[in-house]
């Protein structure tokens, strides 16, 4: 199993969440390896996540634009 930590947040709304999920991510830190916390900033941060416009292809999306940009 390659989880090393898992990172939950809630809030009064959808909102609030992404708020404290963008705080908390940009103040997580692990070193030493490489890890998925820049993909998950990306997330937060895009548009159609924050709208609540997501389907179960939409991290499968991301995936494919990060390695198009590669």
């Amino acid at each position: 199993d390659s989880l090393i930590a898992k990172l939950i947040v809630s809030g009064a709304t959808r909102a609030e969440a992404i708020v404290r999920a963008r705080h908390v991510l940009d103040h997580f830190t692990i070193e030493g390896i490489p890890t998925t916390l820049p993909f998950l900033r990306r997330i937060v941060d895009d548009d159609a996540f924050v709208r609540g416009d997501v389907d179960t292809g939409f991290v499968e999306r991301m995936m494919s634009e990060d390695q198009a940009d590669a």
